[in-house]
């Protein structure tokens, strides 16, 4: 029964309850014949397997069940183009809305396939909000701060979603150094944290901030990156001010 309370492992008790109940139908055959005196014994492993059968079902159902909806995400976001919407910067306007030379400013909106997004604004020193927020953060290392950002999205996909889980957000240094994935990169617990949001029915919105530690030599010029967690696709930038 232990292995039907585990999904993964559902189909062995699968197997070892359908067992449990053959032999000790077997058992209480013989009991009945009168070659066997063991009634109890078979009685009560015949239900120990029946209830290890039906745990088994429901772990392999769960387990299913979490493979396909994974396989459904990886399928929505894997190969999906990423567009924007919104007035295009004057600086570089020949190039494409949303590419390294043409970032989106805050408060215009990007569509990834499933998501509509917008930085509504960043706040280039958030350390004194970070610190304020939980008496065990630290504080940014020598010569970094915590640059932190207000996030608005939209699930516009046919399935569910959830924002920090299918959604990256890192940001591009002047020095074309990339921050947000290492652990070096984290500001703690942060207020508002868009990772505090849960999954989201199409036309769900969520809001919420996220906060990546950068070097302050590298904040002159410096971009967030957008895109999909999964399946690859096209990143958008956009600028911090």
């Amino acid at each position: 029964m232990v292995f039907g309370l585990v999904p993964l492992t559902g189909f062995i008790a699968l197997i070892l309850g359908a067992l449990a109940v053959l032999f000790g139908l077997l058992g209480f055959g013989r009991v009945r014949k009168g070659l066997a005196t063991n009634k109890f014994m078979s009685l009560a492993g015949a239900g120990l397997g029946v209830v290890a059968v039906a745990l088994g079902i429901w772990g392999m159902t769960i387990f299913f069940g979490a493979v396909d909806e994974l396989d459904q995400k990886l399928d929505h976001l894997g190969g999906s183009a990423s567009t924007v919407t919104g007035t295009a910067p004057a600086s570089n306007a020949e190039a494409v809305p949303g590419s390294r030379e043409n970032p989106l400013r805050p408060g215009q909106t990007l569509t990834l396939r499933g998501w509509d997004i917008t930085i509504q604004s960043t706040n280039q020193d958030a350390t004194a909000a970070v610190l304020a927020e939980n008496q065990f953060n630290d504080p940014p290392a020598a010569g970094r701060q915590f640059v932190m950002a207000d996030v608005s999205t939209t699930y516009t996909g046919t399935d569910t979603g959830t924002p920090w889980i299918d959604l990256s957000f890192r940001i591009l240094g002047s020095a074309n150094n990339v921050f947000g994935s290492a652990s070096a990169d984290s500001c703690g617990v942060i207020p508002n944290a868009l990772s505090d949001t849960g999954e989201l029915y199409p036309g769900g919105i969520s809001r919420g901030n996220v906060c990546v530690s950068v070097p302050t030599e590298q904040l002159n010029g410096a971009n967030w990156i957008v895109k999909a967690s999964f399946g690859g696709g096209e990143e958008v930038f956009v600028s911090l001010q």
